[in-house]
């Protein structure tokens, strides 16, 4: 048995083959050749080389079927560093099924979340299409640090009507072949899945969350008494803090979200001009549990999109405290 394991959880909107997206988060991880502002001064991450096992939670199929986004030289930085075309906003963000909210509960949710997402402060367009450096390797991809208004505005109504088939637990039929999952109960119960098969591998867990991973973590270690113990969860650009989101995940019986009684350490890495955190990138609505509450880190990253989970992976902060859990030394 390791003493630790890792289980990744993804965002939003229409990804790679799971196979795929391990690889480009594993080289966000491990990379050690980060542009400004870190300069390439922090140390990358290998789990393999230091025994740590990790596994990653995938669902992006449960809305988008296994149509992968294959069109990687759209959808990423080439490797010259200049963003190529973005194509199609289906190409980018992947067909959704339009939900019909059942009453006016839902369809405020709706309209709330992603306008909080859409007046939440990001960086201003830059005046030409240069990109920071990418990968040095043609098949180390990673997703653009710059997208243009439109997709922005595509992709933040993909997170806001995501997150609204997760938190009310609709039936989604999907529209690559029809096939029908109730939605919170499928993601729920695949990470638990993933959380037990680590949990046979070593002693500990830690979770590493990004985007609308972060709801779906956050509901099972809060409210699913099956859910193994684990010791320490990372949230990173997290929607958590919107207030809607929050109203859907209190516990049975309580007003107010809290930290989760069965979790050890929660750590919070927010960028203030990610537009899907930026609404209310701090965790200080969650109420503390026996003197354990949310650490919630600053830590900007670069690009006019702050979104991007490598980004986040590049951070000096979010490393040191990774590799300080996992009793790494540098």
């Amino acid at each position: 048995m390791r003493k630790y394991a890792v289980v990744f959880v993804h965002g939003l909107a229409k990804k790679p083959s799971p196979e795929k997206l391990e690889e480009i988060w594993r080289w966000g991880l491990e990379r050690a050749d980060t542009p400004a502002p870190f300069h390439g001064q922090n140390p990358g991450i290998d789990l393999d080389t230091q025994g740590v096992p990790g596994l990653f939670n995938y669902y992006a199929d449960v809305f988008y079927g296994t149509d992968y986004e294959t069109d990687l030289d759209a959808f990423y930085e080439s490797r010259d560093g200049s963003v190529v075309d973005l194509g199609s906003l289906h190409q980018i963000a992947g067909e959704l099924a339009i939900p019909t909210p059942a009453n006016e509960k839902e369809a405020r949710f709706l309209a709330e979340v992603e306008r909080k997402m859409r007046e939440a402060p990001f960086p201003p367009e830059p005046p030409c299409l240069v990109a920071h450096p990418a990968a040095q390797q043609p098949t180390q991809l990673e997703i653009a640090s710059w997208l243009p208004g439109p997709v922005k505005e595509a992709i933040i109504k993909k997170a806001a009507m995501e997150a609204y088939y997760f938190l009310f637990n609709k039936d989604y039929a999907r529209p690559a072949d029809g096939a029908i999952f109730k939605v919170r109960d499928e993601l729920r119960q695949r990470l638990i899945d993933d959380l037990r098969k680590a949990a046979e591998q070593a002693n500990k867990l830690v979770l590493v969350t990004h985007s609308m991973g972060t709801m779906i973590a956050y509901d099972v270690l809060r409210n699913c008494k099956q859910c193994p113990p684990v010791e320490v969860l990372f949230t990173l650009g997290s929607p958590l803090g919107i207030t809607e989101v929050q109203e859907q995940l209190r516990a049975d019986g309580l007003q107010h979200v809290d930290f989760p009684p069965g979790l050890g350490r929660w750590i919070n890495v927010y960028d203030p001009l990610d537009p899907i955190c930026g609404a209310d990138p701090r965790m200080d609505d969650f109420r503390p549990t026996q003197g354990r509450r949310v650490e919630d880190v600053r830590e900007s990253n670069w690009g006019n999109w702050r979104h991007t989970v490598t980004h986040y992976f590049a951070g000096r902060q979010f490393r040191s405290l990774l590799m300080h859990t996992l009793g790494i030394s540098r």
